[in-house]
This record gives structure tokens, C-alpha cells and sequence, in this order.
């Protein structure tokens, strides 16, 4: 059985929920597909303000799918890169707070999806970074801009070209996850998270996100 990809929608919470029996979320190109669909399922809400991405099992997203790697040429892992690239930026110019609950190992393509959300808030046992080097490949949806974006250059290159794969303190430390909870408190701490960010003003919030937006 294959990571399946479910949206419930509560107004005025979206919920994108990563469920596999191995309870390892991997972001082949089977779920990529779901998940654009589902991101623009999203886009037609009229009435959406938040939306959490959130996993079942060991993992949030464990990363991409390795043997889709496997036999690429120059075409086609720049077409690969590219479908990655949309999908990450349909995700970051999404109208309403985004926010990654991220409850357990968030590697490669898990923490780019994490960078292109809002906000991240992660469980005491987290460990998340962008180990592609270690693989001979590069972060090539997004991750190497965004992470540099959020972090800086000096902080970017030592996660990126070590291969690295933080602690959750380490990774709040140097502000790649805005939050960190115990276990046992995290999903009560999400939906804490969830009320506080609600509490804003709708339209100010947007309009905070589309000034960011045009300021990069």
C-alpha cells in the first residue's frame, strides 16, 4: 500500500493528512499527483483560512521516491525538478496560513514541502534537514532557495552540503521550525497553534503574506 493523501475540511480549517499502513510518507509521483489535486481543491475554498499538513505514523514525509531517480537524463530529471518546483510553489503562494505539523522525520522532499509552508511546528522527536547530497543529487524542489530565504547562506550550506539531518532542537535553534513540543503534548499544541493563528484578522493576514510575497 502506497502513502495516500486526505483533505478534511472543517471551516474554516483545511486538514492534509499523510496516512500509509508502513506509517513511512513518501512523496512518489502517485501522491505528488493526489496532492496537486488536492491543493487546488483548497484553492476553490471560499471560506478556508488555515491549512495544517499533518501525518499518521513514523514519519511526516520521509522524502521522494528513490527509484524514481533511477535512469533519469538530463530531460527528464529537469522535468522532474520542475513538477516538484510547481507543486511546492502552488503550496507557498496558497491564500491562507499554511502551517506543517511535523511529527516525525521530515527529510528531502518532506522538508521542503515543511519550508514551503507558513509556519513549523515539529514534535520533540523530529529529525528533519535535506540529506540529497548524500545521494549525489541536490534539493531541486525549492528547498536549497528556500532554505537559504529562511536561514541564511552560512546556515543553508552547512545543513545542505552536510547532508544533515537536524534534531528538532538543533533545527529550532536555528529557526527552521518556529515550535517544538513534547510528544504527548503535540497535537494539542497544534491545535493551540491553530486557534492563536485564527484569531487574526483574515484579510490582514493576507495581505501580510502577498507584502512577504512581493518583497523576495
Amino acid at each position: 500500500m502506497s502513502t495516500e493523501v486526505f483533505l478534511t475540511w472543517e471551516a474554516p480549517v483545511a486538514r492534509v493528512r499523510f496516512k500509509d499502513e508502513r506509517g513511512i510518507h513518501i512523496l512518489s509521483a502517485d501522491v505528488r499527483r493526489r496532492l496537486n489535486e488536492v491543493v487546488g481543491e483548497i484553492e476553490r475554498l471560499d471560506d478556508c483560512r488555515i491549512v495544517v499538513f499533518e501525518a499518521e505514523g513514523r514519519t511526516f514525509i520521509a522524502g521522494a521516491q528513490i527509484k524514481e531517480f533511477q535512469g533519469l537524463n538530463i530531460g527528464t530529471a529537469e522535468a522532474l525538478a520542475k513538477e516538484g518546483q510547481c507543486l511546492m510553489q502552488r503550496i507557498e503562494d496558497l491564500q491562507p496560513i499554511t502551517v506543517a505539523a511535523i511529527n516525525g522525520a521530515a527529510a528531502g522532499g518532506g522538508c521542503e514541502l515543511a519550508l514551503a509552508c507558513d509556519q513549523r511546528i515539529a514534535s520533540e522527536n523530529v529529525r528533519i534537514g535535506l540529506p540529497e547530497v548524500t545521494l549525489g543529487l541536490v534539493p531541486g524542489w525549492g528547498g536549497t532557495v528556500r532554505a537559504t530565504r529562511l536561514l541564511g547562506e552560512h546556515v543553508a550550506k552547512r545543513m545542505i552540503l552536510s547532508g544533515e539531518l537536524l534534531t528538532a532542537e538543533s533545527a529550532l535553534s536555528l529557526g527552521l521550525i518556529d515550535a517544538l513540543f513534547a510528544a504527548e503534548e503535540f497535537t494539542e499544541a497544534v491545535e493551540r497553534r491553530v486557534a492563536q493563528l485564527y484569531s487574526g484578522g483574515p484579510m490582514a493576514c493576507r495581505a501580510v503574506k502577498e507584502l512577504i510575497r512581493q518583497m523576495r
